[in-house]
């Protein structure tokens, strides 16, 4: 029945995709876009027919040209980010040339992020249902994060459990999630595996990136298993219609001989481009900590190398679609400390990482269009303890993930937008286990083929000129090869009434099913001294809800307030606690989490200051029939959370300074070991001056200035004090061809 299932969803999709080859004729649109306050050509504004796919970007001059437009009536659309979005109804005969020019007002507001990941389709942050948070590059760089974890350290209801300093495992928790259930994307691509399902966030380096996007709350129905949490979508840089080359270098150092350094070039070449980045990241680590005996001793064995290579490069064809293909690199030879009570002097991880990609966008027939994307993954890691009990142990992981994707999109009219897609998955683990060079019995070898497909309509209506309603019904079909998963059906609808005008916003609401599969390492691992494995879990399932807000208006500078009350109900909730002897995972019978975030922003005099401000309150409780823990918080669940940020700037100057609070949080599932609430402030100051044509940047930063002695988690100290001074070098050569 299962199956039957799925083959009727892919026969369905199959018609679905095929029916534009039989497309009419159809005609070609083309304009100019320009700034309306100073008369100047606006490079980047996006043209299209609204409801579809169907446009392009503009170019360094302000033309836009695109062809294969469907006789009808449509909606012109032009936007720009910090530009009013302006439409403009038009009437489209059979093989025929249109003009359209395009004025747009500079958007004083300054809050105009464009989103894809929450819905896969382009949307202003206030108009789609869910809440979502961005990063810019511009605001990575205020920060001076060097990795994704220290990026996302400021971003509201986001917990970075950091397992030590420069280097060390940086995992993300969004809404009591564990950090498993928060699907990590790079391009739109899952990052997480079956070996494991987290994401090391310290191992992505943050100079290739151009955005973050972070999705919060459940979003199974689109993307699949792990995204109970939220969902997470680096999206890398590219030189797309820029014909310039682009030069930049970067240096970093500071306290426990932290050096970072990066190179990058970048260039658009008429409908080619690339980009080419190599990061490396080294530190001594070795900081002091206090035992349980109040003295002050090393954290030892802390020390990291590692090495970053992104490359990507694209072609725009004629009719706009376009190719692109990249290739990261990741090589790493880390200390592994152990814990305070379990410290190891010796052992090692290593990492060699490869993904490559491919991908092909925006292939468009009359009111369809299609992306496809295809890739690969190969992860190796090895951990060498030469201090185990046994003699010197060895641990071997062989990860390799094959992945592709057809997604289509097919204009309904007044029904909607449709987007759809089929998407396979296969993730191989091979691995091995050596005690003094012999082998021993291990996780063993498997693999897991996943089939999906998924169906979302994105359907608005105007309720008058500035109020629309959107209803955003979805729904996925997962099927796994293993009998204890089988076929998941996620369906979810979200719902908000957004408003445009002289000020922006939206109430917002989303119910939808979630799930998570155990990883191999949930159900395989082998038993040793501190942990074990489980191979009888359930896979995770549940339901996730929202409502709340978003506003953004002027007065006395511009504002944007959001809040939203979320709560998780879920079954078999897979936890990995501390039981009577050992580390092992279990299924929680029934979890229930519920919380109210909030977030205020505020910049003012043109920018030069900006304020943000955020605060979770949390409740995560085990609700389960165990009566040792019913009732009881769930592990390294905060109750409360708050983010406080400056950013000034003037001329050349900058300074930034960051607070970050976080409260208790348990260690065991009976709550009798509790660690206390922390803070931390970290701040730079920064100059950049222009010396022909070259852009210098100076940094100088400090990390936890107050000296506070954390452990985030039970054993694993993070560093005190930290100082970091930074150099670089930009330029850029325009007009090349």
């Amino acid at each position: 029945m299962k199956i039957n299932i799925l083959r009727f969803a892919l026969i369905t999709l199959a018609v679905l995709m095929i029916g534009p080859l039989y497309a009419q004729d159809q005609s070609t649109i083309s304009g100019v876009v320009k700034d309306e306050r100073t008369g100047e050509a606006i490079s980047g504004a996006f043209v299209y027919l609204k409801g579809t796919h169907i446009g392009v970007a503009a170019g360094e001059n302000g033309n836009y040209t695109f062809s294969k437009v469907p006789g009808g009536k449509w909606m012109l659309v032009c936007s720009r980010l910090n530009y009013i979005k302006v439409e403009k109804e038009i009437v489209v005969a059979e093989k025929t040339d249109y003009t359209y020019n395009f004025n747009l007002t500079p958007d004083d507001l300054t809050f105009s992020e464009v989103v894809i990941t929450a819905t896969r389709n382009e949307e202003l942050i206030t108009s789609i249902p869910v809440a979502t948070d961005v990063l810019t590059s511009a605001d990575i760089e205020e920060t001076n994060a060097k990795n994704l974890g220290e990026a996302l350290q400021n971003v509201g209801d986001s917990f970075i459990k950091n397992y030590g300093g420069v280097g060390s495992l940086e995992t993300v928790s969004l809404r009591g999630s564990t950090d498993a259930q928060v699907l990590i994307l790079i391009d739109g691509q899952r990052l997480n595996n079956a070996q494991q399902g987290s994401v090391d966030l310290s191992s992505i380096p943050t100079n290739a990136i151009e955005r973050i996007e972070v999705v919060k709350g459940g979003n199974a129905a689109m993307y699949g298993s792990d995204a109970i949490g939220g969902v997470i979508n680096i999206i890398t840089k590219s030189m797309a219609r820029k014909n310039d080359l682009d030069i930049s270098v970067n240096g970093l150092y500071g306290t426990y001989n932290t050096r970072i350094g990066d190179i990058s070039v970048a260039q658009g070449i008429g409908n080619f481009d690339y980009y080419l980045s190599y990061n490396r990241t080294q530190t001594d680590g070795n900081y002091l900590y206090t035992d349980a005996a109040g003295n002050q001793v090393n954290f030892k064995n802390t020390d990291t190398k590692s090495d970053n290579v992104f490359f990507k490069a694209g072609y725009l064809f004629s009719d706009n679609s376009h190719l692109s293909i990249f290739h990261k690199y990741y090589h790493a030879n880390n200390g592994s400390p152990g814990s305070t009570d379990f410290p190891n002097y010796t052992a090692r991880d290593k990492y060699n990482n490869n993904h490559t990609s491919i991908s092909y966008e925006g292939l468009s027939a009359g009111p369809f269009a299609f992306n496809f994307n295809a890739y690969y993954m190969n992860q190796e890691q090895h951990y060498i303890n030469p201090e185990a009990w046994d003699g010197t142990e060895e641990d071997v992981y062989y990860t390799k993930a094959l992945g592709f994707l057809a997604q289509a999109f097919t204009d309904l009219n007044q029904f909607g937008l449709l987007s759809y897609g089929y998407e396979f998955r296969q993730d191989r683990l091979n691995s091995g286990y050596y005690v003094n060079g012999q082998t021993q019995p291990f996780m063993g070898d498997h693999q897991r083929n996943v089939n999906s497909v998924y169906f979302q309509d994105d359907w608005k209506y105007d309720l008058t000129n500035i109020w629309i309603l959107n209803l955003v019904p979805a729904v996925r079909l997962d099927n796994y090869p293993e009998a204890s998963v089988g076929s998941q059906i996620s369906p979810k609808i979200g719902i908000n009434i957004s408003h445009d005008e002289n000020w922006r916003g939206s109430i917002r609401g989303n119910v939808g099913r979630v799930y998570r599969a155990p990883t191999y390492e949930d159900l395989y691992w082998p038993e040793d001294s501190f942990t074990k494995g489980n191979p009888n879990l359930k896979p995770e399932k549940g339901m996730t809800y929202d409502f709340g807000f978003i506003v953004q208006f002027k007065a006395f500078g511009s504002w944007s307030v959001e809040s939203t009350y979320f709560a998780n109900m879920l079954d078999d909730l897979i936890m990995w606690a501390p039981g009577a002897i050992k580390w092992m995972p279990t299924n929680i019978d029934k979890a229930k989490i519920t919380g109210l975030e909030s977030k205020v922003e505020w910049h003012i005099f043109d920018n030069l200051v900006n304020l943000h401000a955020s605060y979770t309150n949390m409740s995560a409780k085990d609700n389960g029939s165990d009566p040792t823990t019913a009732g009881k918080y769930l592990i390294y669940r905060p109750t409360d959370q708050y983010n406080l940020g400056l950013n000034l700037k003037y001329g050349i100057g900058s300074f930034n300074v960051f607070y970050n609070f976080v409260g208790k949080r348990f260690h065991d599932t009976q709550n009798t070991i509790e660690l206390s609430g922390y803070n931390l402030v970290n701040a730079n100051i920064g100059v950049t001056p222009k010396l022909f044509g070259v852009t210098m940047s100076l940094r100088l930063e400090g990390n936890n200035l107050g000296n506070k002695e954390i452990q985030i988690t039970q054993g694993t100290p993070i560093p005190g004090r930290e100082i970091r001074f930074s150099i670089g070098f930009g330029g850029s050569v325009s007009g090349l061809n």
